[in-house]
This record gives structure tokens, sequence and C-alpha cells, in this order.
């Protein structure tokens, strides 16, 4: 009997519990639609997500397609879990899951005391990871707390589509993706071809080059006071005072830097009057680009820019 073969026959074990999809929003259906066959609780969602008019909701489009019943829990005007609102609403014993949004690629809160808790109450916790596609650059990165984690590809590597899960207890192993969930072929390349270290690296330097100039210059808040060591931030976001927002927005375009302001408009099951938090950050927010492939040359032109549009509009 051939004790030790001439190649290996099987690197199981050193496979990584991920699986491929078409987006982050197809890994989170995948995720939903297994839990919605073995309980009929609902899902704890964060009461800041977004809708896009050609886009719909990356995150609730997902609970609405797997019939999954939901509620809320509340948030700081800086996107930090409101804890106690979220042990409240576990110890009515009607979810399952908890739904926890690293917002903007960061982590707002003790992540590993948040999981324990809501494992305390018998949850599951699903990392929403789309804004960092790697979690981070650490030995522990963010989508490796919870039982679940969602990633996009094409929001960090400019692809057409693609994402990952990550299965962190194995539950969906025997789980096949349907056909119109799959990632691309081209997607998929893009992505083992890309070195996508280097590439968050270059994310997170270009991130301090605007705090560095944000600092300088005043006008707009930071919505992150500090990042952490291992994280990869999307983009720059900052919360603009006095309705100052759409002028600031127009002048960075004229100038040629095109900012973005995430999740500006919110699902209209999350209430105004309810979380008036969560809409006082979506009527300020702005991110401000630190995307990889902005050209060196480019960066002198990019900072001035925003210094004498911030000093123009605020």
């Amino acid at each position: 009997m051939m004790i030790i073969h001439k190649e290996a026959k099987s690197l199981s074990a050193f496979t990584e519990r991920r699986i491929f999809t078409a987006s982050a929003r197809a890994a989170m259906l995948h995720i939903l639609s297994a839990l919605t066959e073995k309980d009929d609780r609902k899902i704890l969602l964060p009461a800041y997500i977004g809708l896009s008019k050609i886009e719909g909701s990356g995150v609730f489009d997902p609970v609405r397609a797997a019939g999954m019943p939901h509620g809320f829990y509340g948030l700081s005007e800086r996107l930090v879990p409101d804890i106690q609102c979220i042990e409240n609403q576990l110890r009515t014993g009607q979810y399952k899951a908890v739904f926890l949004i690293h917002y903007f690629g960061c982590c707002q809160t003790d992540l590993q005391t948040l999981v324990d808790l809501c494992h305390d109450y018998d949850a599951l916790v699903i990392e929403d990871c789309a804004h960092t596609v790697l979690g981070g650059l650490g030995p522990q990165r963010l989508g490796s707390y919870g039982d679940f984690s969602i990633h996009s590809i094409h929001k960090s590597l400019a692809t057409t589509d693609g994402g990952f899960l990550f299965d962190n207890k194995g539950q969906l192993a025997q789980r096949p993706v349907a056909e119109v969930s799959r990632i691309s072929r081209q997607s998929l390349e893009t992505w083992a071809n890309t070195d996508v270290v280097s590439a968050s690296k270059r994310r997170r330097e270009n991130f301090f080059r605007v705090a560095s100039c944000i600092e300088r210059v005043g006008g707009v808040e930071p919505l992150f006071n500090t990042i952490a060591a291992c994280e990869v931030p999307l983009n720059f976001p900052v919360l603009v005072p006095d309705n100052r927002r759409e002028a600031l927005y127009f002048r960075l375009m004229e100038a040629g830097v095109a900012p973005t302001a995430l999740y500006h408009t919110l699902i209209p099951e999350i209430s105004r009057e309810e979380f008036p938090l969560a809409y006082r950050t979506a009527d300020t927010i702005l991110n401000l680009p630190t995307h990889p492939d902005i050209l060196e040359q480019h960066w002198p032109t990019y900072l001035e820019h925003l210094e004498i549009a911030i000093k123009e509009t605020i």
C-alpha cells in the first residue's frame, strides 16, 4: 500500500472557505437563502442602508429576495453600532442573524465583543466587507470574526463584476452557487492576476495623503478620527456641514475630481423619525477618492483642487 505518493492528491487542508460569486449582493443572497430554509426568525440590520436608482440596494435587495423578515438597530452619526440597541432586540429571541457593515472598509466597534454578544443570543453574524476586498492587511482581518462575510471584487479591482463570501464555519460547503450568481471568468482572472495586497497598501497610503490635506485645511469633518493599522478604507469619507455638500461636490467635479456620496439616500424602510442620526449622516456624507490607480503626477493637482474647493464652498 502506497503511503507517500509522488505528488499531492488533495490540498483541502490549505484551502480557504471562499466561495466566488457575481457580486457581494449575490454572496449575501446565497447566505440568506440557506438561512431561510433552516430558521424563520429575522435578520437584524443596521439603520444605514443605501438605495440607488440604478443599482437598487446591495444590502436590502437580497433580504427582500430571500423573503427574510428583518429589523433595524441604531448607529451613531459616525456609524458606530448601538450595542445596547442590538442586545435589546436580541433579547426578544426573534433574530437568527445580525448583519454588521464595515462602512467604507473600517470597523467602528469592538468586533469580537459584538460577535460574542450575538452568539450568546444564538444569532449568527454576517460581516459586510464589500468596501474592503481583503478585509484589511492584518493577521486577523475584517470578515474573519463572524460566521460569514461578504466581499466585493469589482468595487476594489475595477472589474465589471465579482465578489465572494467566506464561510468561516463551513456551513455552506455543499450548497452550489446558482448559475446567475457566479463570477465571470474575466473577473476571476483579474482577481488571480492582481497583486491585491500591494493595491491595498497603495489605497491605504492614499487615504493618509487626503487625511493630511483635510487636517491642514479643515472645513469638513473626517468620518473616521482614526483607523486601525490593518484597515484599508475604500475612500476618504467626510461630513460636510451647513448643507454645503452639493456645492462642494460640484466644485470638485468642475476641477476634475470625482467624489461620491455613498448612502446619501436611505431605503424607505428606515424611518427618519426613528433613526435621525442615520439621516444626518446621509445628508452630509461625501467620499473622496483614494483608489490605487491615481497617478503620482496627479496628486499635487488633486490636493490643490481639494483645498481650493473646500475654502471656496465651506
